[in-house]
């Protein structure tokens, strides 16, 4: 009876394991690879979603003194909302960044990657819609009413 592997068996089964050892390599690369770039694509999606939620909150904070002109001005690529402290907010996309203003003059980067963004207000249907759009072709787009 014999006990253990030969010398010859031995060396063919670490060749054997490296072998399979080295195809899973390129496979577990090609996977992670994968994994990066959805993490990206939720990440600037997740980011894209706390942005319209700072929209949001930036419009319920407008002045609703209805003496004065209207509060929220927006254009293709800029929003500016006046808050009801008297402050002006611009949003504006330049490059690839959405960029946030404060009456203050501070700015911070509310979004990167960003290829297009659309601001629109509607006069008849007292609508605003913001949609962003990344360089790599996802969008994030949110609508509200605006009325007094």
């Amino acid at each position: 009876m014999r006990r253990g592997l030969t010398l010859l068996e031995l060396l063919f089964a670490i060749g054997l394991l490296a072998g399979v050892a080295a195809a899973i390599v390129p496979l577990t690369r090609t996977a992670l690879v994968a994994m990066h770039d959805i993490d990206q694509s939720l990440a600037w999606q997740r980011s894209a979603d706390m942005t319209l939620s700072e929209i949001d909150r930036l419009l319920l904070r407008r002045d609703r003194d209805s003496s004065q002109s209207n509060p929220i001005r927006a254009s293709n690529d800029r929003f500016i909302v006046r808050t009801a402290t008297g402050v002006s907010v611009t949003i504006t996309h330049e490059g690839d960044k959405l960029e946030y203003r404060d009456g203050n003059n501070d700015t911070r980067l509310l979004l990167g990657r960003v290829s297009s963004a659309s601001f629109e207000l509607s006069d008849v249907a007292e609508v605003f819609t913001v949609t962003f759009e990344s360089s790599d072709g996802l969008t994030a787009m949110r609508s509200w009413e605006i009325g007094s």
